[in-house]
């Protein structure tokens, strides 16, 4: 395919990739944000944004939640979401100061020996104690399995929580994700895990984010695209892979907008009902057509742009810039040349 890379061939993400990212403007405001202006969020504050998830914790009065302030308040937070045995997070902390740098992993087995490696360095002086973690969870926030923790009722079609916590079977902490995303200013996102009806857009984890991160903050995916009102479309990077001078990767930026809605909502609503509604609008609002482009025209212009010797399309686009029915096909970008 040219749009992405051969699924079974995705390798690890590039460490000068990761450089990259963090020297690119739009990252790096965010960042600064957090060191000047704003100041990153502490762990009551993480929480809190993530109230939802947690069915018996209050951060103001529960003294059991064990909130203690984090130091390097003052620093960014980076979340790398399928973060495999940890070897993102563990060079990301070499790389500048954080407040946190946590992994989510759905596969419990990559995800302790991501949690050993850091427990090792910590205990050796390595790495400071409490800036990384690895958590155990599957990133979609419901468990992967939205009928596992959401019911609906035969008789009246309203849908019910039936696992608040969405600590089913395969859904591990997360509670804990939940809370990472939530204080995230910078979330990546590169793996074929992901799931995608269509091979471009991700509509389970444009749901997750989207009902936790924060305004202004920064995700980034990787050769497929966030979907969602709430998701605004800054950048296409490419990035060099590790397997060659053909391993490409096309790392596409996105900035949040608007309140997450996580944290307006009530006490009596389970975060994972708040992510099911979130995927129920973007499946219906962004997933009922096969028009994918012309809802992202700007990220469509930056691909089309980038493959304009391999499809001959440009010619497509009309008098005003935007892309016509005749290259929005998401089909047609995953054809080969």
């Amino acid at each position: 395919p040219i749009l992405t890379h051969d699924p079974s061939q995705y390798g690890e993400f590039p460490l000068t990739g990761l450089l990259k990212l963090l020297e690119h403007p739009a990252v790096d405001e965010a960042l600064h944000a957090a060191e000047h202006k704003e100041g990153s969020v502490d762990e009551a504050d993480k929480i809190s944004r993530a109230h939802p998830f947690f069915e018996d914790c209050d951060p103001s009065v529960d003294g059991s939640c064990d909130l203690e302030h984090t130091p390097h308040a003052f620093q960014p937070s980076l979340v790398d979401v399928g973060s495999g045995a940890g070897r993102l997070v563990l060079a990301a902390a070499t790389m500048r100061p954080w407040r946190s740098v946590c992994g989510i992993e759905a596969s419990k087995p990559l995800a302790g020996l991501a949690a050993a490696a850091i427990a090792r360095l910590e205990e050796s002086g390595v790495v400071e104690k409490g800036v990384l973690s690895s958590i155990h969870a599957d990133a979609h926030l419901t468990g992967g399995r939205l009928t596992a923790v959401i019911a609906q009722d035969v008789n009246t079609k309203e849908a019910h929580v039936v696992d608040p916590a969405g600590e089913g079977e395969r859904g591990g902490d997360i509670a804990a994700a939940a809370s990472a995303l939530a204080g995230a200013d910078l979330a990546i996102a590169y793996s074929t895990a992901f799931p995608s009806p269509d091979g471009l857009r991700l509509p389970y984890l444009s749901a997750a984010l989207s009902a936790v991160m924060r305004p202004g903050t920064i995700a980034v995916t990787c050769d497929k695209w966030l979907v969602g009102r709430r998701f605004e479309f800054v950048d296409m990077v490419k990035l060099q892979g590790e397997d060659g001078p053909d391993d490409v990767i096309r790392a596409f930026i996105w900035r949040l907008r608007g309140e997450a809605p996580v944290a307006a909502a009530g006490d009596e609503t389970p975060g994972v009902e708040v992510v099911a509604r979130e995927l129920e609008s973007i499946l219906y609002d962004y997933m009922d057509e096969d028009d994918a482009c012309s809802q992202n025209p700007d990220a469509a212009m930056a691909l089309l742009e980038d493959l304009e010797d391999e499809l001959s399309v440009m010619d497509t686009m009309d008098e005003d810039g935007l892309l016509d029915g005749a290259c929005v096909d998401s089909g047609a970008l995953e054809a080969t040349s």
